[in-house]
């Protein structure tokens, strides 16, 4: 069969042809592969960058993705061996089976961008109908997907930040009631955060940044008068890894509550419920067309050319 195959650490995956996946017992299954899509996860740990591992090279990558059962039924599934190949084993019975209006691209690359939006907004930070919620970084793709599921959860104020304005106008059409450009000065992105505090006091706050962006809403909240609390969920670090305004005066004299969401910051079981029970609603949701994701996609062969383009990019099998 043709695979995915990743050689070595720090090295792009090429398409090779690779012995069949081997079934072990009878609670594993064979299936065929529809689509499978790359993940900011994939690229890490790929580059070595990331505190998981693969277990040994070479490996097929890709962990999950889209796949028809002998019956002809599409699945979305997590795979026990690679899901960037002709075949997979799957756990039997731990999939998803999904709706004949949803094309297997958005099925496959919509789980990742959830884990990134929705359950922060579920897990961590606790959304109610009525929140208000500011995406900070929303321009990216896991941001667009956090602006619909806040909307999906009737938060009843929606600001988003980002760089590209055509994607910043694009939000409006998506949920967002408050656009700020981060492509002004630092005084005007802080003046825009005070004006939007002061109209709309954040209780959430899903950052997708980190770095000066974060800087910035820290010291523009530290000017106003605290009306609530404000959760603050770092998701992500596109603008750096380290801010250096986070003194202790902030924490003292504001109501804020500074949390983490990533795969380490929760139990494996948190992902596996969500998977279980909540991921079926959501592909019904994005079945109806209520949910918009952009995907960019290549055939398996191309995996090296598709690998590092920074996009959402799916591979189709």
């Amino acid at each position: 069969m043709k695979a995915a195959i990743l050689k070595e650490i720090g090295t792009t995956p090429v398409c090779v042809d690779y012995p069949e996946p081997v079934v072990e017992n009878d609670q594993q299954v064979l299936v065929n592969v529809k689509a499978s899509s790359i993940k900011q996860l994939d690229l890490l740990k790929a580059a070595g960058k990331h505190y998981t591992t693969y277990p040994s090279l070479p490996i097929i990558v890709g962990m999950d993705g889209v796949a028809s059962l002998e019956n002809g039924q599409r699945i979305y599934a997590m795979g026990v061996t690679g899901m960037m190949a002709q075949k997979a084993v799957l756990q039997k019975d731990r999939w998803i089976v999904l709706p004949d209006a949803l094309d297997d691209s958005t099925a496959a690359a919509l789980p990742n961008f959830l884990v990134g939006s929705d359950i922060a907004l579920r897990t961590k930070a606790q959304i109610k109908k009525g929140d208000i919620v500011l995406i900070n970084g929303a321009t990216g793709s896991t941001g667009m997907v956090a602006v619909q599921m806040a909307k999906y959860h009737n938060a009843t104020t929606i600001i988003a930040t980002g760089r590209n304005p055509e994607v910043l106008e694009k939000l409006k059409e998506l949920g967002a009631d408050i656009i700020i450009s981060l492509n002004q000065s630092e005084n005007d992105i802080m003046n825009d955060f005070k004006k939007a505090y002061a109209a709309f006091p954040f209780d959430i706050v899903i950052d997708y940044l980190w770095g000066k962006p974060m800087e910035l809403l820290l010291q523009a909240l530290l000017t106003q008068p605290s009306k609530t609390t404000t959760k603050i969920v770092t998701v992500g670090e596109m603008a750096g890894h380290t801010i250096s305004s986070l003194t202790s005066d902030i924490l003292r004299s504001r109501d804020i509550v500074l949390l983490g969401s990533g795969i380490g910051s929760f139990e494996q079981q948190v992902i596996t419920d969500y998977m279980r029970k909540i991921l079926p609603e959501i592909f019904q949701y994005a079945a109806s067309g209520k949910l918009k994701i952009d995907t960019e996609t290549f055939p398996l062969e191309e995996i090296s050319i598709a690998w590092n383009l920074n996009k959402t990019v799916v591979i189709k099998i």
